[in-house]
C-alpha cells in the first residue's frame, strides 16, 4: 500500500481523501508547512498532495520541497486557477489537479503512467550495463591472452568460446576465469 501526505486543514484533509480510491493509500496528515517537510523527510512516501488552500504558508514551496526529494506531488488548486498552476509548477516538477475527482484521477493515472515508463528504462539501463561488463570482461581477457599466450584477437575469442562450451558455462564466466589464471 502506498503511504500519502496530504499537507492540508483536517477538514479540507477529509475532503481530499474522498476524492481518492477507497482503500488504496496509507495517509498521514501535516497540518503546517514545517510539519510537512519534516514529515516528508521522515516517512517513505509515494505521494505528497498538497492543498492550495493550506492557510498560514506557500504551499507551492512545501510542494517544491517534496518533489525535489523525488516524491510524485499534486498541488490540488481551486478549479479557476488549475489552469495557470498546471504552467507555473510543471516546469517545477510538480503535478497540479483541481479538486475534483476526475481532475485528480487523471493526475494519478498519469503519474502511474509516469512510474512505468520509468521502471522499463530502468529496468533496460540495467540489461545495458549487464552487456557493457560482460563486453569488458571479454575484451579484458582476450588482451591477456593476447599479451600472456601471444594469441590473435580472433584466436583468443574462439578460446573462450572454447572455455565456456567445455565448462558449460557463460562466456562471461569464462573470461572472468582466464583473467583470474592470467592476472
Amino acid at each position: 500500500m502506498e503511504t500519502v501526505l496530504v499537507v492540508a486543514e483536517r477538514t479540507r484533509c477529509d475532503e481530499l481523501r474522498k476524492l481518492l480510491p477507497p482503500g488504496a493509500y496509507a495517509f498521514i496528515r501535516a497540518g503546517s508547512e514545517r510539519e510537512a517537510r519534516m514529515k516528508i523527510l521522515d516517512f517513505q512516501l509515494s505521494l505528497v498532495i498538497v492543498d492550495a488552500m493550506l492557510p498560514g504558508s506557500v504551499p507551492e514551496d512545501v510542494s517544491v520541497f517534496a518533489a525535489s526529494q523525488g516524491i510524485d506531488t499534486l498541488l490540488v488548486v481551486p478549479e479557476d486557477l488549475a489552469a495557470h498552476a498546471a504552467g507555473m509548477m510543471r516546469g517545477r516538477g510538480v503535478y497540479s489537479a483541481a479538486a475534483d475527482r476526475c481532475c485528480i484521477a487523471a493526475v494519478l493515472d498519469a503519474i502511474g503512467v509516469a512510474r512505468e515508463r520509468i521502471r522499463k528504462a530502468e529496468a533496460q539501463n540495467s540489461r545495458l550495463l549487464m552487456r557493457l561488463q560482460n563486453e569488458k570482461l571479454l575484451t579484458e581477457a582476450k588482451c591477456l591472452l593476447a599479451a600472456k599466450k601471444g594469441m590473435s584477437e580472433p584466436e583468443a575469442h574462439s578460446y573462450i568460446e572454447k572455455k565456456a562450451m567445455d565448462c558449460r558455462i557463460s562466456l562471461a564466466d569464462a573470461a572472468i576465469c582466464i583473467v583470474r589464471e592470467l592476472s
